[in-house]
């Protein structure tokens, strides 16, 4: 064993290729492609036709929409690019217009979508723009580059927060319904948060006289300037009188939003007992 210790540690490398089994995998997705792609547009066409066959309402004014033309369409999917004649119907009333195939279908022309949307935006989560690009080609089998992976997570990224907007809008409403209770189960959420916040307090800020001055280096920060603050939220489903998105908790017990509670004595124990730490 000492002389195991003494020895220089050796350097981690990956592996240069992909391993067989990828390469098995790959080749019968490469073979088998062609005839994936034509199987999925047989059934958007057939989709298209059900979807053709029924007239949309329009949502505002609940009066027949007319067709106003037909236009074709494309966009990207896992097995390469799907494309399809949509119409597009127009409201007389209130002038709004709709392509329900589109919405059936919940893709959007000329862009990524289905499943590989998905992926390329998980690939984007993990590695740069860039190596997710070309992990794409060499896992998925699919040509794209950096600015298509940056788009595809741009959309992804919006429509979540869209969602999560409009949610907060509509719990903050005091109108809006709730999911029932009496289903809950018998258990306690508890969520934590944390973060650390820092500042460095001086009696008075520094400046340059001119352009070319380099200012000295700053003392240490004394203890206690910085700050550890942790939130957290423990709910018994019993003791729910609204449904509304917890984000965070006070140390007091208060649920942030316009309509406010406070929670029992051993719930504001648990949740202001160590949430702060100098």
């Amino acid at each position: 064993m000492p002389s195991a210790r003494s020895l220089p540690p050796v350097r981690p490398r990956l592996t240069e290729g992909a391993s067989q089994f990828l390469l098995l995998e790959r080749a019968v997705e490469d073979e088998f492609r062609p005839q994936m792609l034509e199987e999925l547009q047989r059934r958007v066409n057939r989709v298209a036709e059900t979807v053709r066959a029924t007239k949309p309402v329009c949502p505002d004014c609940d009066r027949a929409m007319v067709c106003q033309d037909v236009r074709p369409a494309w966009w990207l999917a896992r097995f390469g690019r799907l494309e399809a004649a949509v119409p597009r119907y127009r409201c007389p009333r209130c002038h709004g217009e709709s392509r329900p195939l589109l919405e059936h279908l919940g893709v959007e022309p000329g862009h990524i979508c289905g499943s590989l949307a998905r992926l390329l935006a998980l690939l984007a989560a993990v590695v740069p723009y860039q190596l997710a690009a070309t992990l794409a080609g060499l896992l998925l089998g699919v040509k794209t580059n950096a600015m298509g992976v940056w788009r595809v997570t741009q959309r992804l990224g919006q429509a979540a927060a869209d969602y999560s907007e409009d949610l907060s809008l509509y719990h903050a409403d005091s109108r809006s319904q709730g999911a029932p209770t009496a289903e809950a189960p018998t258990s306690v959420v508890l969520s934590v948060d944390g973060c650390s916040l820092g500042m460095q307090v001086r009696p008075n800020r520094r400046h340059r006289k001119t352009d070319t001055d380099v200012l000295p280096p700053l003392p240490p920060v004394e203890q206690g300037h910085f700050r550890e603050v942790k939130t957290g939220v423990l709910l018994l489903p019993e003791e729910r009188v609204e449904i509304s998105p917890l984000a965070s908790a006070s140390p007091s017990g208060e649920l942030p939003g316009r309509r406010r509670r406070h929670f029992p004595p051993a719930v504001r124990a648990v949740a202001g007992t160590g949430l702060v730490r100098p």
